[in-house]
């Protein structure tokens, strides 16, 4: 795991965070962690918060093999308690958050982009909901913040992946480009924010937070409380291992998805 600060002397202001878990970016619980570190101890001199990743695609999502190495259900338990953690803590940071996707993002990694201000993704990017494949329920709290209710339930119920530019076609994400133009879009965007009047910009984020409703650690612990009694019934980590085991393909739809 390597979350990376880095507060660029070219752009003040602006805090970037770059996530990098060799080999298809699967979030461990680290990396949530790291987030939500990072985040709730923001400098006064940090106006806007970029979250991205290198290497290949933006989050496989949660780390399995990780969950499988600790013992009983401590896995399922820290990666479900710094998930919520990360995304409060996102959801609550008193700077926009602009979260740039790209290749795929899956499982927790859409947690992270429904908690953001601000979302980016290359055209092609491919989003999937993999909660119901891999034994757990989680996703719904952003979900909900981003798409119809209908459409949801048909990503959360079939497991089927769906594109950037279909994704923003029915309301999600904030802007779809070329990949080759996402860094650039992302700095010109977090610098035009961080040139605002910064007590301007915290009263508006807390002004935007209140009237939206949306309680994203309330919606996630409820959530979590059928996770965690379908892991105590055994049926969650039955998912999970059939993946681990090979008995399952991890995704599906593209050959830019990785299968581990």
């Amino acid at each position: 795991m390597t979350l990376e600060v880095q507060r660029p002397s070219d752009s003040p202001g602006v805090l970037r965070l770059i996530l990098s878990n060799p080999p298809a970016n699967a979030t461990s619980i680290e990396d949530l962690s790291s987030i939500a570190d990072t985040l709730e101890n923001l400098s006064p001199d940090d106006h806007v918060v970029v979250v991205s990743a290198r290497g290949k695609g933006f989050s496989a999502g949660g780390d399995l093999k990780e969950m499988s190495r600790l013992e009983g259900h401590e896995g399922i338990l820290q990666q479900c308690l710094e998930s919520a953690r990360a995304c409060t803590a996102m959801s609550r940071c008193p700077v926009p958050v602009i979260v740039v996707v790209h290749d795929y993002c899956l499982g927790v990694g859409i947690e992270l982009v429904g908690s953001a201000d601000i979302a980016l993704a290359n055209e092609d990017a491919l989003f999937q909901w993999t909660e119901i494949d891999n034994g757990t329920v989680g996703g719904a709290a952003q979900g909900f913040r981003m798409l119809p209710s209908q459409v949801l339930r048909h990503l959360m119920f079939t497991a089927e992946p769906i594109t950037a530019r279909d994704l923003w076609i029915r309301g999600a994400l904030t802007e779809v480009l070329p990949i080759s133009n996402l860094e650039a879009r992302s700095q010109d965007i977090a610098r035009t924010i961080a040139g605002k009047p910064p007590d301007l910009v915290r009263h508006l984020k807390a002004s935007l937070d209140s009237i939206e409703g949306l309680d994203v650690e309330s919606a996630m612990r409820f959530e979590q409380g059928f996770i965690f009694q379908l892991n105590m019934e055994g049926s969650g980590s039955a998912a999970r291992a059939a993946f681990l085991d090979g008995d399952r393909k991890g995704l599906k739809g593209s050959s830019a998805l990785p299968d581990t």
